[in-house]
């Protein structure tokens, strides 16, 4: 399989459970409610899997532009997406 899907469905599939954890601490599922540490996990999460990534693509992946389009910008619009609808209907 090319990297860049592998690369771009590991952060699709990080970006959903990040949403479901984002929402759980906005609808204060753990006790408290908190919208800002909800989008720093989803930073914290972005970036644990891009380091994931980057062991797993080694060079094939180079530069902050492919980076930037195989997987922060799926990651943020799948979070946005599925967070939104998430915290409307959970």
């Amino acid at each position: 399989m090319d990297t860049t899907i592998k690369v771009t469905s590991i952060h699709i599939i990080a970006a959903l459970i990040a949403a479901f954890i984002s929402t759980a601490l906005t609808l204060g599922w753990f006790g408290f409610k908190n919208d800002i540490f909800a989008f720093f996990i989803a930073l914290i999460i972005l970036y644990f899997v891009g380091q994931a990534c980057q062991r797993m693509a080694g060079d094939e992946i180079s530069g902050f532009t492919q980076w930037l389009w195989d997987g922060i910008a799926p990651f943020y619009f799948v979070w946005v997406i599925a967070y939104t609808l998430f915290t409307m209907y959970l």
